[in-house]
């Protein structure tokens, strides 16, 4: 009789993130993660319950790693420290593939309510980020936290489109263009090259 392999829950969350980011959110079943991981999709279900259940915990993972990363950025009102958000978020941002899915995922995932309240959550967890570091504009704080919001959603997408392949440089460039039109005043050591590790 074959002996089932062990799998551990924290590699069962990680071929289920694989899944996900190929498969997309309405594609996503654990009998793929299954096969992933060599389990049978009934041992998968014994630890996670469902589909949904599998997903509940995935978002909620990246939101709370997401919330540690982003509280370690600096947090004084800057140009500066808006370009260190906006290279936060770059650098997260994978290949094109990977951001359309993100994309469609949070799209299915507004449609359930516990999901949809784990994405507010990462919503607000930015938004606070960028508030923390806004400095005084022409506009009130809280309009131009969402602007600068609307700023990095609408560069994301238009990544995706373009032709660079560093979303980084491509992200950093566009944002020093609207600290410009904004009128904040920010440092230009070097035009969005990443800085030395």
């Amino acid at each position: 009789m074959a002996r089932t392999p062990t799998v551990s829950d924290e590699e069962i969350i990680a071929a289920a993130y694989e899944v996900l980011g190929e498969r997309g959110a309405n594609a996503f079943t654990i009998s793929d993660v299954a096969h992933k991981t060599g389990l049978s999709r009934a041992a998968i279900i014994l630890r996670f319950k469902s589909t949904r259940e599998l997903k509940l915990k995935l978002l909620s993972n990246q939101i709370k790693a997401f919330t540690l990363e982003m509280a370690k950025l600096p947090g004084t009102p800057s140009g500066n420290n808006l370009l260190a958000v906006a290279a936060f978020i770059a650098e997260r941002l994978g290949n094109r593939q990977g951001q359309s899915a993100f994309f469609a995922n949070y799209a299915v995932n507004m449609q359930d309510p516990e999901l949809a309240a784990l994405e507010k959550l990462r919503g607000d967890t930015f938004h606070t980020a960028i508030s923390r570091v806004m400095p005084g504009t022409s506009i009130d704080k809280h309009s131009a936290v969402i602007e600068f919001v609307a700023h990095i959603t609408g560069n994301i997408i238009s990544w995706i489109g373009s032709e660079d392949e560093d979303a980084r440089r491509f992200i950093i460039m566009r944002t020093k263009k609207w600290l410009t039109l904004a009128g904040i005043p920010f440092d230009d050591p070097a035009p969005c090259e990443k800085p030395p590790a």
